[in-house]
C-alpha cells in the first residue's frame, strides 16, 4: 500500500462509518447537498452527525457542488477536513472559497475527462491554491453511473501539476492494487466498488479491500 491513502466515498450511516475506519480507510467521504439527484445525497445535518461519529484519526471531506455561498453554509456547518468541489465550479469560485475557508478546509477541486484544455485548468486551480485535485470519469451530469479510471490520463495530469491527484472510477477489492501500482496515485477514491447498494458499505468488499492492498 506504501503511502497511498483510500478514501472511502458516499457513507450514509454510523456503522459504516465505525467499519470504514475499523478496516483501514484514511478519508470518509460523505455527499452533502449534491445539486444533482443522487443516492447518496445527505444534508447537512445528517452529514454533521456522522462527521461527528468519526473516530479521531479518521479524516473526513464533504462532497458537494454548486454556488459558493451555498458550498460555504454547508462546509462551515459541518467543519470536514476537505471539502470536494464537485459540481464544475469555477477558478474564481474556487478561489474564493479558498480564501474564505483558509487553511481550516483543504480543497479537493475535480476535474472531467471532458474539461477544456485539462492540463491547462489542472495548473490553474493548483496555483489558486487548492489541496489537490481529483480525476473522475462521473461528470455532474453521469454522478449516478460511474465510470472505470483512465490510468494513462491520470499519469499525464498527475505529471503536469505539482499538487496531489486523486484517482478514481472503478476501483474495487479486486483490481485497487494494481491500479495503485500502475498509477502511484497518493489518494485513491472509492464509492460503488465497496457496495452492496446506494449508499450502504459491504464489510466483506471493504475488509478485502485492504487485504488485498496491504498484500500487493
Amino acid at each position: 500500500m506504501g503511502n497511498t491513502k483510500v478514501k472511502i466515498c458516499g457513507l450514509k450511516s454510523e456503522g459504516d462509518v465505525r467499519m470504514c475506519a475499523g478496516h483501514g480507510a484514511d478519508i470518509i467521504g460523505f455527499v452533502v447537498d449534491y445539486p444533482r439527484p443522487v443516492p447518496w445525497n445527505l444534508g447537512a445535518r445528517e452529514a454533521k452527525k456522522l462527521a461527528a461519529a468519526a473516530p479521531p484519526l479518521l479524516e473526513t471531506c464533504v462532497v458537494t457542488g454548486g454556488p459558493p455561498d451555498k458550498i460555504l453554509k454547508t462546509v462551515l456547518e459541518i467543519r470536514p477536513d476537505y471539502v470536494q468541489l464537485h459540481g464544475g465550479e469555477t477558478l474564481r469560485d474556487t478561489m474564493r472559497l479558498i480564501d474564505e475557508l483558509g487553511n481550516g478546509v483543504k480543497i479537493i477541486k475535480t476535474l472531467f475527462p471532458d474539461t477544456p484544455d485539462l492540463q491547462r485548468s489542472a495548473a490553474e486551480f493548483c496555483e489558486a491554491g487548492v489541496y489537490a485535485l481529483l480525476f473522475d470519469p462521473r461528470t455532474p451530469k453521469n454522478a449516478a453511473s460511474g465510470g472505470t479510471a483512465d490510468i494513462d490520463a491520470f499519469l499525464r495530469l498527475k505529471n503536469a501539476v505539482s499538487r496531489p491527484v486523486v484517482l478514481a472510477g472503478g476501483i474495487n477489492p479486486e483490481n485497487a492494487a494494481e491500479i495503485i501500482a500502475k498509477s502511484g496515485a497518493e489518494i485513491i477514491d472509492l464509492m460503488t466498488g465497496v457496495e452492496r447498494a446506494p449508499g450502504v458499505k459491504d464489510e466483506k468488499k471493504v475488509k478485502l479491500l485492504f487485504e488485498n492492498i496491504r498484500e500487493g
